[in-house]
């Protein structure tokens, strides 16, 4: 996937023989293009499978999940924000989803307790990020008192690509947009400033129209409109 990268950018920079951007920099463009996509876009989603509470335990730091989300996607380097949690109650089948509030919030209002407020609850909690990235930390109130299933939604960053073989997790059609912000890097540092801001409203029109395709309008009740046009 790395040279078909390098071909796409070389051919929106009219440089087909790769004569003004060096292999090695237009590796970096390319890898800087595709962490920008992953955060924009939150496009690399991973439900990695055997997360639970701890026994008593509050903060639930992102590396202790890193294994688990590279075994359950290929080609993710770390995690960058967790977009939602649900904590399964007792050995029975329900898993409500937590409610999120911000961090400010949450040790104001839960935290003043001091580590006193656990349990196992028989209602939806409440979580909070500390932190953004791969040293980010979840915290959980009430304090789980004991080992629960639970799942967590997670955003995350991809690992660079320096060879062909290496595997790309960014889905498409995300992969089209990757060769416009890196054409926008590489004009850039030739200070050819005009041509990167032609570059970069491409790139501004091609991640939404990404999204689009993805999450196309769809008809939730098909009674719900007594005749339809088209």
């Amino acid at each position: 996937m790395l040279s078909h990268y390098i071909t796409e950018v070389q051919d929106l920079l009219n440089d087909s023989q790769g004569q003004m951007i060096t292999l090695p920099a237009m590796t970096r463009y390319i890898n800087r293009s595709r962490r920008r996509i992953a955060f924009a876009s939150g496009c690399l989603r991973v439900l990695p499978p055997g997360t639970q509470t701890g026994t008593n335990q509050e903060v639930y730091p992102f590396s202790a999940w890193t294994a688990l989300v590279q075994e359950a996607m290929r080609g993710v380097q770390s995690i960058l924000a967790c977009r939602s949690l649900a904590v399964a109650i007792g050995a029975g089948g329900w898993k409500p989803v937590w409610r999120r509030i911000p961090w400010t919030d949450f040790q104001a209002r839960f935290r003043i307790y001091n580590k006193t407020f656990y349990g196992v609850i028989s209602e939806p909690g409440w979580w909070s990020q500390y932190g953004m990235g791969p040293n980010a930390q979840l915290y959980l109130a009430p304090i789980p008192s004991q080992p629960m299933p639970m799942e967590v939604d997670l955003s995350c960053i991809p690992t660079p690509l320096l060879t062909d073989d290496d595997p790309e997790p960014i889905p498409y059609p995300w992969v089209d947009a990757v060769s416009y912000w890196a054409a926008v890097t590489a004009l850039l540092g030739l200070q050819r400033k005009e041509d990167a801001q032609v570059m970069a409203n491409l790139f501004n029109t091609d991640l939404p129209m990404c999204a689009s395709v993805v999450c196309p309008q769809m008809i939730v009740n098909p009674y719900g409109a007594t005749l339809r046009a088209g």
